[in-house]
């Protein structure tokens, strides 16, 4: 817990000093070159902390009587939500000189690494977990964005704050990966 704890609020120090940063990256998807945000980045820290804090799973976990996976879905749902909250005081106009959108985007692109993370960690295991929303930030850094420097259409966590598909997908993406958590708990099925 302590080490998700730094890692968010380092997270969310880091987004509001570089977010509206950007890294110059060559394109194959269809521009040259393109500004790369520094928040496509960014969200991925929280989402390894997240499976780094759930460690392996310890074979007496399988037969615990407490609800181990109930709790890891709820940890998940806890990190989204606290960073969707220090978004509001941001969209409030309370926090001077950090770009509500860039804030919007970060909470996004948590909540899509987060989902893809816990589909992984019941597809692939703990280890390589990581390794799905890394993929999907760095397949977006260098295939995601089109001429005009704008992201295609499946290239989410790229896309625009007011892009509708990019935040329905994602809390799709959330929505499977706190359901196939939380299917740790439920009784097997012969």
């Amino acid at each position: 817990m302590p080490l998700l704890a730094i890692v968010t609020i380092g997270f969310w120090s880091v987004a509001f000093v570089l977010g509206n940063s950007s890294l110059p990256l060559p394109q194959l998807g269809g521009a040259t070159s393109a500004n790369v945000p520094f928040i496509l980045f960014a969200p991925l820290a929280p989402a390894i902390a997240l499976n780094t804090c759930y460690g392996t799973p310890a074979p007496i976990e399988t037969t615990a009587v407490r609800r181990v996976a109930a709790l890891d879905t709820l940890l998940a749902v806890a990190v989204v939500v606290a960073t969707a909250a220090v978004t509001a005081p941001v969209a409030a106009g309370w926090i001077s000189g950090v770009d509500v959108s860039t804030a919007e985007v970060a909470v996004r692109n948590l909540a899509c690494y987060t989902g893809l993370a816990l589909i992984g960690r019941t597809v692939l295991g703990n280890h390589a977990s990581t390794v799905v929303p890394t993929l999907l930030a760095l397949i977006v850094s260098v295939f995601g964005y089109g001429p005009e420097q704008v992201a295609h259409w499946w290239a989410w966590p790229g896309a625009a704050a007011s892009d509708l598909l990019s935040w329905a997908g994602s809390a799709g993406l959330l929505t499977i990966g706190l359901y196939r958590t939380a299917q740790g708990d439920f009784p097997g099925r012969s």
